[in-house]
């Protein structure tokens, strides 16, 4: 099963991807800021990171950086969730994707899949 890692401090868009993903089959593992997620990184590989932009401790840039200066998480496909409009702009990042909130389920689905070609 493929594993997707959600890293998010809001436990009801936590729950609401975690039930939505798994309904179209992915293993889902949680983690509610960068620390957290960079953590999971090190006790499992999964095949694409969701995480929010503004969490506590460790921000959704940050986990970023930290993600591509490590040679093990590089090639990881990170997709950035954020309400905020200037972090929405695509260009100037390295991003896999970039997903606005509140997003529509059937453009995060095609997301994913898009990066998760073969699950």
């Amino acid at each position: 099963m493929t594993t997707i890692l959600v890293v998010e401090d809001d436990i009801a868009i936590v729950d609401f991807l975690r039930t939505f993903l798994e309904e179209e089959g992915y293993k889902i593992m949680v983690a509610h800021n960068g620390e957290e997620g960079l953590a999971c990184l090190a006790s499992a590989r999964p095949a694409l990171v969701l995480s929010d932009l503004m969490m506590p401790v460790l921000n959704g840039q940050e986990l970023y950086k930290r993600m591509q200066a490590d040679p093990r998480y590089k090639s990881i496909p990170f997709v950035l969730m954020s309400a905020v409009r200037t972090a929405l702009n695509q260009k100037d990042s390295h991003y896999a994707a970039v997903v606005a909130k509140p997003f529509e389920l059937n453009d995060l689905i095609d997301t994913v899949e898009r990066l998760i070609p073969n699950k």
